[in-house]
């Protein structure tokens, strides 16, 4: 069962919990959602509040559910999981039910606008965000030309800012 948990209080590695690790991106509503494998990701303090900015490209199908959700989940798992988050990360939502394939049991997390997000059963910690602002990536602020290599397509990203409204821990 999840328990809320104050970020003072987290024991975490954010560089290997999201870098190498990885987590699954989730929006929409309980009624209809996507999920994605994502391993880029950061979390601080801006505007005076704890955030957490997700990079979603534009032509991923958890895209559009991230444009029209108020919210948005970021779920961390066990390794026991890798499977099932590779599994999420090689298909798309747009051609199959992720959590029917892949094992996964949604959860309904409660928000601050009771519309109620969605996380996973087996996740260990779950960030429940409210979408504080949307920022498009754009090649022309690059200042490293080396940047330029992960957008061979220009499929560029979009990072979505999230106020950290709720952090739970699976106990």
């Amino acid at each position: 069962m999840f328990t809320e948990v104050s970020a003072e209080l987290l024991e975490m590695n954010p560089f290997s919990a999201i870098g190498s690790d990885g987590f699954l991106l989730t929006a929409g509503t309980t009624d209809k959602f996507n999920t994605m494998t994502a391993s880029w990701g950061t979390m601080g303090v801006l505007w005076g509040r704890n955030v957490l900015i997700a990079f979603v490209r534009r032509s991923r199908y958890t895209h559009q559910f991230m444009e029209t959700s108020k919210g948005f989940t970021c779920s961390f798992f066990g390794p026991e999981m890798k499977e099932a988050l590779l599994w999420c990360g090689q298909h798309s939502g747009r051609e199959t039910d992720k959590v029917v394939e892949s094992g996964l049991k949604a959860v309904p997390i409660p928000s601050p606008d009771e519309v109620d997000r969605v996380s996973f059963k087996q996740a260990k910690l779950v960030f429940s965000c409210t979408k504080a602002s949307v920022m498009e990536i754009d090649e022309t602020q690059f200042f490293l030309p080396e940047i330029q290599r992960h957008y061979r397509d220009g499929d560029y990203h979009t990072a979505y800012i999230g106020f950290i409204d709720t952090i739970l821990v699976n106990q």
